[in-house]
């Protein structure tokens, strides 16, 4: 589960510096720029819930960390991502039926 969470938070990662970097992103459309900047701040989120969580885990491992806490920083990673990945099917999804419809 460890190491697909960080292969998950790593492509989120790649995905966001992406993301950031594209050419023409910078759009005059206000509509464009509120969903962009909702589904950045979405996966920053979603990034910094995941480092947190591995900085439980490993803080856990020293001794150094209550278990308590560690639990909740790990089932609030897992929680996150399983929300990123319902996100991404449903996206997808909506994407192969706009790819359906008769032009």
């Amino acid at each position: 589960m460890t190491i697909e969470s960080t292969n998950a938070i790593g492509a989120y990662n790649a995905a966001l510096k992406r993301l950031s970097e594209a050419p023409g992103n910078s759009s005059d459309a206000t509509n464009v720029n509120d969903f962009s900047a909702m589904v950045k701040n979405f996966a920053v989120s979603a990034v910094e819930v995941g480092k947190k969580s591995e900085i439980q885990s490993a803080a856990a491992a020293a001794g150094q960390a209550d278990l308590n806490s560690v639990v909740m920083a790990v089932s609030e990673a897992e929680l996150t991502l399983n929300t990123v990945v319902a996100v991404r099917d449903k996206v997808m999804e909506a994407y192969r039926e706009i790819l359906r419809m008769p032009i």
